[in-house]
């Protein structure tokens, strides 16, 4: 089946590597692959769902949430297109172990994952894919735990809005930031008025500009100094 996602594990050849165009290239496991449009708010599983595919964005943003036991969504992950494969901490179990729903209009591969995984039994370059893309979502959540770990509110805010720039864009370009104040807050474990003021300091200082829904870093530098904690001090005054 011809794949214009050329950022999926599951591409036959690699972006950089191709010498044809996205038309002709063929996807790897596409008989176990249906392509999937949500909207914002739509949900592509949920926690304690029997589990059966995965999926590969396209485009878009999908958040993932757990339920505590009093009913409260707390979003504990975040994806995006690339190489990361929505679900797939939950390959090799019944059911899912968080829920995951469209944080933008999403369009993705959904992948049979217990097809996948037999196909990989018997193609070592597949299943060597399906490795790169274990590691690849250590490495978003190693990312993620680190955000979460910083110390100072302003680090944690800063770290964020850097991680989640798309891998695309360079200098100051404008992207989307398809989250509240209050879901960034419960993600980064402050309160929802520490989060507006410190953005709203950013603003005031020029680092950054956040009209709803999208954010534009103006200066690099420094939001960067302030997420490695060298910076940042009279942010919080």
């Amino acid at each position: 089946m011809p794949c214009a996602n050329c950022d999926c594990p599951f591409y036959e050849l690699q972006a950089e590597n191709s010498m044809f165009s996205a038309e002709e290239i063929q996807c790897m496991v596409s008989e176990s692959v249906q392509t999937v449009t949500l909207e914002h708010g739509e949900v592509l599983f949920l926690q304690g769902q029997t589990s059966s595919h995965l999926y590969s964005l396209t485009s878009g943003m999908v958040k993932i949430c757990c339920h505590t036991p009093d009913g409260r969504e707390q979003i504990v992950g975040l994806s995006g297109s690339g190489n990361l494969l929505v679900g797939l901490q939950s390959i090799s179990d019944d059911h899912y172990a968080y829920s995951a729903s469209a944080a933008t209009a999403v369009r993705a591969c959904k992948i049979n994952h217990k097809a996948l995984l037999d196909c990989a039994q018997d193609r070592g370059d597949l299943a060597m894919r399906l490795i790169g893309a274990v590691n690849a979502q250590l490495a978003h959540s190693r990312a993620l735990m680190e955000v979460m770990g910083h110390k100072c509110a302003a680090a944690k805010i800063a770290s964020f809005i850097m991680l989640m720039v798309p891998k695309s864009q360079h200098g100051n370009c404008r992207f989307s930031l398809p989250f509240s104040r209050l879901e960034i807050a419960g993600l980064l474990g402050l309160s929802e008025e520490t989060v507006c003021r410190l953005m709203a300091n950013m603003k005031r200082a020029g680092l950054i500009y956040a009209p709803r829904g999208n954010v534009e870093i103006r200066d690099w530098d420094q939001l960067r100094a302030i997420a490695d904690g060298t910076s940042g001090a009279e942010l919080v005054a």
